[in-house]
C-alpha cells in the first residue's frame, strides 16, 4: 500500500498538480495583500492639525482641504468663550489619520442653555443673590423701595419686565430686583 503511495508522490502528475496549487496559493495571497494595501491605503496618512480654539467655519475649510470629515459630538456652554469655538477634538492633534476619516469635535454652543427663574419674592437680598448664583443668573440693579419689609425682595425683573418664578430664561441673564428698605432712611 505504501509502495504505491511513494510512487504516486514521485509521479509527474502529482508534482505538476502540487506546483500548480503552490502557484495558485501564492498568487491568491499576493493578490489579497495587494488589494488590502490599496483598499486600506496602507502607509498613507495625514498628520492631524490642532483644531482647538479655532472657529468651526475655519476648521471646516481646513478639514475639507485635507479630505477629512467632521462630526460635532457635543456643544457646551462656556460663558466667557465665543460661540462656535472648538474646545476638544478626537483624534488629538498630531495623530496620523487617513483621508476620509471622521474627526469628532466638541464646540461651544451658540446659545446658552435655558434655566428656570427662581422665586426670589419675599426672600432676603442675601438669599436672593445665592439663588441667582446657583441658577447661573447674574444680579443686576438693586432698587431700594420704601416699604415695611426691610431687606426683602419685592419684585424681580428681566429686561424691564416682571418675571415669574419657573419661567425659562437664558443662563447668564441679568435679573434686577426691587428690595424693601423699611420706613427709615437706612439702606442695605
Amino acid at each position: 500500500m505504501f509502495k504505491g503511495l511513494g510512487a504516486f508522490l514521485k509521479s509527474k502528475l502529482f508534482l505538476k498538480n502540487l506546483a500548480l496549487a503552490a502557484v495558485v496559493v501564492i498568487v491568491f495571497f499576493t493578490g489579497v495583500a495587494f488589494f488590502l494595501s490599496n483598499y486600506t491605503r496602507h502607509g498613507e496618512y495625514i498628520v492631524l492639525t490642532n483644531l482647538m480654539n479655532k472657529k468651526l467655519s475655519d476648521a471646516e475649510e481646513l478639514l475639507k482641504s485635507e479630505e477629512l470629515n467632521y462630526i460635532i459630538i457635543d456643544s457646551v456652554y462656556a460663558e466667557n468663550t465665543p460661540p462656535g469655538l472648538i474646545i476638544n477634538q478626537n483624534p488629538y492633534p498630531g495623530a496620523h489619520v487617513k483621508r476620509g476619516r471622521n474627526i469628532y469635535l466638541y464646540i461651544t454652543s451658540t446659545l446658552p442653555p435655558l434655566v428656570e427663574m427662581p422665586d426670589l419674592t419675599d426672600k432676603s437680598l442675601r438669599q436672593a443673590k445665592n439663588l441667582l448664583s446657583n441658577a447661573g443668573l447674574k444680579l443686576g440693579d438693586v432698587r431700594m423701595v420704601v416699604t415695611q419689609l426691610s431687606g426683602f425682595v419685592l419684585q424681580q425683573t428681566f429686561k424691564d419686565k416682571t418675571i415669574q418664578a419657573g419661567t425659562k430664561i437664558p443662563k447668564g441673564s441679568v435679573i434686577n430686583l426691587e428690595v424693601g428698605k423699611g420706613n427709615t432712611s437706612d439702606s442695605l
